[in-house]
């Protein structure tokens, strides 16, 4: 797939459902736990606990995502109000490519 057209893809399910991971009880967990800015893949390689419509994405477009629990001052400061905790969704190739979710620690 030529570069251009691969971001797009990219970028269009990162924005789709990638970010709706941070709803997930089991990668909200998992980033809870994890250390600021350590990275967590999301590939063919590491699709345990994905939903299943992600996982064809995945599969079909030969995705590759990376996810990581980050310092709030990395974002707006209104997306950690209130103690939110800032989880960064991006593109493993293009991690210019990336989303942000502010996350209530009290729910997992």
């Amino acid at each position: 797939m030529k570069k251009r057209i691969s971001k797009k893809k990219h970028k269009f399910w990162l924005e789709l459902d990638v970010v709706d991971l941070s709803q997930n009880s089991y990668w909200r967990k998992k980033l809870f736990d994890a250390e600021e800015n350590e990275p967590f893949d999301i590939d063919k390689n590491n699709i345990d606990h994905l939903p299943n419509n992600l996982i064809k994405e995945i599969l079909e477009y030969d995705l590759k995502y990376q996810v990581a629990k980050v310092p709030s001052d990395e974002t707006e400061s209104w997306l950690s109000e209130g103690g939110l905790v800032i989880f960064k969704f991006w593109v493993k190739d293009f991690p210019s490519v990336k989303i942000y979710s502010g996350n209530n620690p009290d729910i997992i």
